[in-house]
């Protein structure tokens, strides 16, 4: 995973804008994001600008290493007008990289919304995280119920996922970052001064 924490409502926006955009999903800006939470609709419950999604919850918070190659394949030569390749340097080097990854077996959302429209957008998924061209993170079944507790903004007295500071009534100042509290994550501009996944809080 890229980040620390995975977002349920992120995965599901991620999934509509597939639906939304078919194959042209892959031309939308990377270096200018669009305020796509102002306008898509996705059925979760949403206070402010803050969904009801809690971040995944794994079933262990062990983390591995491993390490990736990528090597020029000759066989490409045959597809390159060129007959020399630099694999010291360039588009085709060779690297080696070290990642982390979990080895977890299921991550779970808690989320506030229309069952069945969540159940359907989620059904679609097929990896979480990084590395998905080369199998990293294969979803290999969903379950998806419902629950008597709302456990998607604050779960046991504890910040189920990023809320912003001023929402909250009470909260454990040590928790407090500055992070992005809606979707896209990677938005500097949907930055805000929160408590993170884990901090002691109430609304």
């Amino acid at each position: 995973m890229g980040d620390r924490w995975y977002h349920g409502d992120s995965l599901i926006a991620v999934q509509l804008m597939h639906e939304l955009l078919g194959d042209h999903f892959h031309d939308l800006p990377a270096k200018q994001p669009w305020p796509i939470s102002d306008w898509l609709a996705l059925p979760l419950r949403r206070t402010g600008d803050v969904s009801h999604s809690s971040v995944g919850l794994l079933d262990n918070d062990l983390l591995k290493t491993t390490t990736l190659y990528k090597r020029f394949a000759e066989d490409d030569r045959l597809r390159l007008k060129m007959t020399k390749v630099r694999k010291g340097s360039g588009k085709f080097r060779d690297f080696m990289m070290k990642m982390p990854y979990s080895t977890t077996k299921t991550v779970t959302f808690h989320m506030n919304g229309d069952l069945g429209e969540v159940r359907r957008v989620l059904s679609t998924v097929a990896h979480l995280g990084k590395k998905a061209a080369i199998g990293g993170g294969e979803v290999v079944g969903l379950e998806v119920s419902a629950i008597d507790e709302d456990r998607s903004l604050v779960a046991d007295g504890k910040a189920a996922r990023e809320i912003p500071c001023e929402m909250l009534k009470s909260y454990d100042p040590s928790y407090m970052m500055r992070r992005a509290y809606k979707f896209p994550y990677w938005d500097l501009g949907n930055v805000a001064l929160c408590i993170a996944p884990g901090g002691v809080c109430s609304l």
